[in-house]
């Protein structure tokens, strides 16, 4: 069914352990459990980032400034790293369900090494090449030299960035949604309480301006870092150093692998978009509309919240199942799946109709931001529908082993129809149908990965 668990079958690995409750009893509801704790987690890694941003922006223009630089640079390595540890669920979640615990403890120490290497390399690469990378990315005499004085605190401990996510996707992996969110939630109350210590120089505390940002950012990312490995191994036993030989590791990195590239090419996707749609939107409607939809954006990841804490917790549900060879319930799930994203999504537009202004003047008090941000929830929002369905389809193909039907699916899809039908938006109605041809284009491609899924899956 899929290399690397095969292989490890021909080892006369016991695959009788016991099950986990996730291949019996009832799908939504499975779903429906296993989401909470992710949207709470989520909710913590939004109020993290706020957090950040709040603090520096009373340092000035300047600080500001600088950490926005410094967000292309930490959006890639955080790909790459969510890549890796999306390739780790996968095989760790049908191995689980396959009952195979030896593969799961090398997948996951395994992953474990690989995201080591790459901190190595990051580190490496990234504290060298500050001055040419950052300069290219647009940064002027004046704000270069905070850019490297975040960064270089950044990239000397980005393991505590990249380690994280791969323990916490295995924890997923395995159906514990709990553990995840403690560490997220606790790194979010330790960067809350030590931002404005360490940015400001409160109590005993020297002011460190944005050396404080990135210093306690390390900080709580290294008590999550620690929390993860701590549950990782001693709760869910699963970081093993027992290897029959090299080649287990590298069968390990290759499967892991297989899936991590081609996911680390669809979480770039909608960083494209956005440069584009906020390329197009300054051209039809200049600083007002990219206001406008900064605002709109912000407002709309409370929304993305949900959908998000939904789609980790299809992973273990269809993950284990395929790996039981429970396909029926795989297909109930995505009936669920996309069922939910369409409600959802309907009920979110229904409830921007009377909101989306109120909420916007939380951000602003220019009336035409206000405006345009509405216009963008109402618009998005009703688009959100198609996007959502086809976030889920993708995560559902990556988790079976299938990423060549996820890279189709964005790439083609946000190449082929989304940024093609906003370019025609903004001919026909400018701003507000830059935001149409984007809303549109969404619709098809959720309409797409519907019909894929039910003839690929």
């Amino acid at each position: 069914m899929y290399g690397i668990i095969t292989k490890y079958r021909r080892f006369g690995i016991n695959l009788n352990m016991k099950q986990h409750d996730l291949l019996t009893g009832s799908i939504p509801k499975h779903i429906l459990r296993l989401s909470l704790p992710s949207i709470a987690g989520m909710f913590s890694f939004v109020i993290f980032n706020l957090t950040d941003t709040y603090f520096v922006s009373a340092l000035g223009t300047d600080a500001l400034a600088a950490m926005g630089f410094t967000f292309p640079v930490v959006l890639i390595v955080g790909a790459i790293s969510s890549g890796i540890s999306m390739g780790a669920a996968s095989l760790l979640s049908r191995a689980k369900g396959a009952g195979d615990y030896h593969l799961m403890q090398r997948i996951a120490t395994d992953g474990i090494l690989l995201s080591l290497i790459f901190v190595m390399i990051v580190s490496l690469v990234g504290l060298f090449t500050m001055d040419g990378v950052f300069t290219l990315l647009g940064a002027d005499p004046d704000v270069l030299p905070l850019v490297k004085e975040y960064m270089f605190i950044w990239y000397a401990f980005v393991v505590v960035f990249v380690m994280p996510p791969v323990c916490d996707s295995c924890m997923r992996a395995s159906g514990d949604m709990m553990r995840p969110f403690i560490v997220m939630s606790t790194c979010a109350i330790f960067n809350i309480i030590l931002d404005p210590l360490l940015i400001h120089g409160y109590w005993i505390f020297p002011r460190l301006g944005i050396k404080g940002a990135a210093l306690a950012t390390i900080i709580a990312r290294s008590i999550g870092m620690f929390a993860t490995l701590y549950f990782t191994h001693f709760h869910h036993h699963l970081i093993s150093f027992k290897v029959k030989n090299a080649r287990e590791i590298l069968d390990s990195w290759k499967g892991i692998m297989k899936i991590g590239v081609p996911s680390i090419t669809v979480l770039l996707m909608p960083q494209l978009l956005r440069s584009i749609l906020t390329a197009l939107v300054a051209s039809a409607g200049g600083t007002i509309a990219v206001a406008s939809i900064a605002v709109g954006s912000r407002t709309e990841s409370f929304a993305t919240m949900i959908t998000g804490g939904v789609g980790l917790a299809l992973v273990p549900v269809i993950g284990q199942n395929w790996g039981a060879e429970k396909f029926s319930r795989v297909y109930e799930a995505r009936k669920f799946a996309i069922k939910f994203a369409i409600v959802y999504g309907i009920i979110m537009f229904l409830l921007s109709i009377p909101l989306a202004k109120p909420v916007s003047r939380i951000f602003t008090d220019e009336a035409d931001v206000v405006t345009g941000s509405a216009y963008y929830l109402w618009i998005m929002l009703f688009g959100m529908i198609g996007l959502t369905i086809t976030n889920w389809m993708s995560r559902a193909f990556t988790t079976i082993g299938r990423p060549v039907w996820t890279v189709l699916l964005n790439a083609a899809g946000t190449l082929g129809i989304v940024i093609p039908l906003a370019y025609l938006g903004k001919a026909a109605g400018g701003y507000i149908g830059i935001l149409a041809g984007v809303s549109i284009g969404q619709l098809l491609v959720g309409a797409w990965s519907i019909r894929l899924s039910k003839s690929k899956m």
